[in-house]
């Protein structure tokens, strides 16, 4: 009786696997940075590691359950203390779950959410380098406000918040909230193959984190324009991009943006090249005090 109990309780886990969709993907990236805003130690070796963990099932109804964690590791390169300027060696952490349900072109999720403004067409357009450098062509980002919405923490508790998604028919949407950052956003967007327009808001308990977001982009050939605006309580940020392809492998990016809350013009240029497999990828940018961050490595998606 016992090896029954055994066998059968064998076959039910068994059967549980292979019902389940456990899968695993990242990213890792490696090179130099540099931020002539620090006197000394200026350049400083960076890389970064990304695992992400997702697991899903469907109902015999057609619901999709899904979940996923994320383990990052990073060292930062130059930390940008004019006092205690150095190289960080951080620590990996593991993130705060995302889990939901999707349905058709609806997908419902709690806990560490993404947030809508984190994820609205158009938000990062014009991106240079390696590590982003600052993200300073994001026009939700200004230097009063900094990056003041929800987004999916790689290595922390994130918002724990809620949020839906909607995609179909080139149109998309997304509704978010949390109680911890007290912060409600929403993006509305319709996109075709080579344009799109998107519309966001964001309210939350701080006038601070109110933003009325508008982006814009096309691609025509080997070219590629964008465009943003952003009201940032008061504050507001426009930003142009550009890319354009050089021949097979090579893509050039170079954005401009006005800050109002900034003493100076933002402007970035970068290079993005296909090693088949992975990337080569640099760029420079000039921040709001006229100051020059720059990176130069590789990286590669498994």
């Amino acid at each position: 009786m016992k090896n029954v109990l055994l066998a059968s309780s064998a076959l039910i886990l068994t059967a549980g696997a292979a019902a389940a969709d456990i899968t695993f993907s990242g990213d890792a990236r490696f090179g130099i940075v540099h931020d002539s805003s620090v006197s000394a130690d200026n350049t400083g070796i960076h890389n970064r590691f990304t695992l992400n963990i997702d697991a899903a099932t469907e109902t015999d109804s057609g619901l999709e359950f899904f979940a996923r964690v994320r383990v990052r590791g990073e060292n930062t390169g130059v930390d940008g203390d004019p006092v205690t300027p150095g190289n960080q060696a951080n620590a990996s952490g593991v993130s705060a779950p995302r889990v939901g349900v999707r349905a058709g072109g609806v997908e419902v999720a709690v806990g560490n959410i993404k947030g809508a403004i984190e994820e609205m067409p158009g938000l990062y357009g014009g991106e240079v380098g390696l590590t982003a450098l600052g993200d300073l062509n994001a026009v939700a980002k200004t230097t009063r406000t900094s990056d003041n919405w929800d987004m999916f923490s790689s290595a922390g508790g994130g918002a724990n918040g809620a949020e839906v998604l909607y995609s179909g028919n080139g149109i998309s949407g997304h509704l978010s909230h949390s109680p911890v950052s007290d912060r409600t956003a929403l993006f509305a967007a319709y996109e075709q193959d080579t344009w799109f327009v998107a519309g966001g808001y964001q309210t939350g308990d701080l006038s601070i984190d109110d933003k009325v977001i508008l982006t814009a982009g096309a691609t025509f050939g080997n070219f590629g324009v964008g465009a943003g605006y952003a009201d940032n309580d008061g504050t507001e940020k426009w930003r142009l991009s550009g890319t354009a392809r050089v021949g097979a492998a090579t893509v050039l990016t170079a954005f401009v943006a006005d800050d109002e809350s900034a003493t100076e013009t933002l402007w970035g240029v970068g290079f993005n090249h296909d090693l088949g497999g992975a990337e080569f990828v640099g760029g420079v940018v000039s921040d709001e005090d006229g100051e020059n961050q720059a990176d130069l490595g590789l990286r590669f998606n498994f």
